[in-house]
């Protein structure tokens, strides 16, 4: 970046000099012609260039001339020749200038400067910049290229005492493991059980990060670092909210209250109470639903894999297996792998907005109740059964 501003202002400097010497010359030329100073009007120019320059620029016949009274006239035409000679040598010699190359063509390089990374290419000789990156941005992609090597995933179940039942989707033949959960909690004040997956959802096509233009018709999901090997090995889709609910992309943007598109959800969850036990599918397999609130409040207790984690790492004692796989977020890339879990719940907060579970390698953190975040953020799910649930509405 440095080598590029430099060129910048010196050929600006050099510039300045060449436009400086052409109008010297240029008032030289204008005072010969009008001859012994016989203008009524006085010559801004002619005065400009005679204070501004030496004497090889005086006026002709003028007695300050260079050039000596008691000399010939053929060496007064010498010496106009001379003055007129030199002149045109040295602007000849500004306008000629040239920059040395500080470059060999094709090469690149990235320069840093005011909080962003300056991609810059060799052309002609000189640094030109091509575009320019965020350096928290870039910091965030170059963390992901570190974890972008394919994890060993064997010791994923590793820890659980129970049993694991196999389930596969119709759909597409993926098959999932999932637990019966036995849990208890002060909400309700008894015990409960249901059956619920012990590995993010990975149903849908994947379409690269970033994309603006989605099928309705399609359930389209997010691939850690755009490598669909992460969905197939237990870190599932990412998936944004109305996609996760079934529901068209606009729902993302809008109160689900106010649009008919959307208004089949919100006649389901029609009150907080209602969002909190709804069984909502979702792009769940049938017969399983997108988990809800008051089932995330029962799984409190050693929740956390034996892998992954950068900190608190668990002892997988619940069976759920969970691992930081992260999401993604416009304008923000893939992020928190390794150290952040986050998934969508079937509770909107407001029209840009919907609830998630929160738990944080960073903190130690489990925010069972959920907090908001931007519905077009790409996050996993978890689906539980339908059937044996001792927490479904009556």
């Amino acid at each position: 970046m440095n080598q590029y501003i430099s060129r910048k202002v010196f050929a600006g400097l050099v510039k300045g000099v060449a436009i400086s010497a052409a109008l010297m010359l240029f008032a030289t030329l204008l005072v010969a012609c009008s001859g012994n100073g016989n203008s009524s009007a006085p010559d801004s120019i002619a005065d400009l260039s005679s204070s501004s320059s030496d004497d090889a620029f005086s006026q002709k016949g003028d007695s300050s001339s260079s050039v000596d009274k008691g000399s010939s006239s053929s060496e007064q035409g010498n010496s106009s020749v001379s003055d007129k000679d030199s002149s045109s040598s040295a602007v000849e010699s500004s306008s000629s200038f040239k920059l040395e190359p500080v470059c060999e063509d094709g090469e690149t390089t990235i320069d840093e400067a005011f909080g962003m990374y300056i991609y810059e290419t060799c052309r002609d000789g000189f640094w030109e910049a091509d575009s320019s990156k965020s350096k928290s941005v870039v910091d965030s992609l170059a963390a992901i290229e570190k974890n972008k090597e394919h994890p060993n995933m064997d010791s994923l179940f590793a820890g659980y005492d129970g049993e694991y039942f196999e389930f596969e989707d119709p759909r597409d033949g993926h098959k999932y493991k999932y637990i019966e959960f036995h849990g208890y909690t002060d909400d309700i004040g008894s015990h409960a059980t249901f059956y619920v997956m012990a590995e993010n959802l990975n149903y849908g096509k994947m379409v690269p990060s970033g994309t603006t233009k989605f099928d309705d018709k399609v359930t389209e999901k997010l691939c850690y670092v755009d490598d669909e090997w992460f969905c197939d090995n237990h870190f599932g889709g990412l998936y944004s909210w109305a996609e996760a609910m079934n529901l068209p992309k606009v729902c993302d943007s809008v109160e689900v209250g106010s649009n008919d598109a959307c208004k089949v959800f919100a006649d389901s969850a029609r009150s907080e109470e209602k969002a909190r036990t709804i069984i909502w599918q979702g792009i769940c397999p049938d017969g399983w639903h997108i988990m809800n609130q008051r089932e995330w409040t029962y799984t409190r207790g050693d929740l956390r894999s034996k892998i992954l984690w950068e900190k608190y790492a668990g002892n997988n004692e619940t069976g759920l297996s969970i691992i930081p796989t992260g999401d993604w977020v416009d304008g923000g890339g893939f992020s928190g792998v390794r150290e952040l879990f986050v998934q969508w719940m079937p509770n909107e907060s407001d029209d840009k907005n919907a609830k998630r579970i929160f738990i944080s390698s960073i903190s130690n953190t489990f925010d069972y109740k959920g907090s908001s975040g931007g519905k077009n953020i790409f996050q996993p799910v978890r689906c539980v059964m339908d059937a044996n649930n001792t927490l479904t509405e009556d």
